[in-house]
């Protein structure tokens, strides 16, 4: 009689080889990811976070020239107050964010920066930090918190179209606004033109207004 093993034993002697390979296959693919991650680690930290950096600093200026300028509006007009509550809530996010980047960002960095910093009023022209050299130790962080920046990174994209958003609605406000004016100032020039023409009658005749020699 024919010996060997069941089919139901070489299946599952099939299925484990297929799985062990796509494991194999799968932890040489995240090393490999890993090393080059660590590679590229000297070029990757500096384009990252100086382009990481140069956002946030921008748009916590946008924020506060946004919240300066509507806070003097709101003394003026009731309803520019009720704009403040969409820009806080994005000024609060940005200075998190902020926050979390100084924190992650400091052991790449050589030395110590001053955390309030104002960028317009220090007349600083470049936002570039002054990274260090890239040890392996620095190598082997970035590898860490690669994904933390990435995520800071989409944050900022998400507040970057929020924003937009903001500004859009603004500025269809406004445009709305201007064609209420312009349409109501019509309205009075027709009148006023009609004042001075005269009016027209039912009979088709025209009703000349003219006036006193005492007015």
């Amino acid at each position: 009689m024919p010996s060997g093993l069941p089919p139901i034993s070489n299946a599952s002697i099939i299925v484990g080889f297929i799985s062990f390979a796509f494991t194999f296959f799968t932890f040489v693919r995240v090393f490999w990811d890993a090393l080059q991650t660590m590679w590229f680690a000297n070029k990757d930290v500096r384009r990252t976070l100086d382009n990481l950096r140069t956002e946030l600093y921008g748009e916590r200026a946008y924020f506060k020239n946004a919240m300066m300028q509507a806070r003097s509006k709101s003394k003026t007009s009731t309803r520019e107050s009720v704009e403040l509550t969409p820009l806080s809530i994005l000024n609060d996010s940005i200075n998190s964010m902020m926050v979390d980047f100084r924190t992650m960002e400091a052991p790449f960095l050589d030395g110590e920066e001053d955390e309030d910093v104002d960028v317009e009023k220090s007349g600083k022209v470049s936002l570039r930090g002054d990274y260090g050299h890239m040890s392996l130790g620095r190598r082997a962080l970035w590898l860490h918190t690669k994904d933390d920046f990435m995520d800071i990174q989409n944050q900022v994209t998400r507040i970057q179209a929020r924003r937009i958003a903001y500004e859009t609605s603004n500025t269809l406000s406004c445009v709305r606004q201007v064609g209420m004016h312009i349409e109501d100032l019509g309205r009075r020039v027709y009148a006023l033109e009609e004042h001075i023409r005269g009016t027209t009658l039912d009979n088709g005749k025209t009703d000349v207004k003219r006036r006193d020699p005492g007015d």
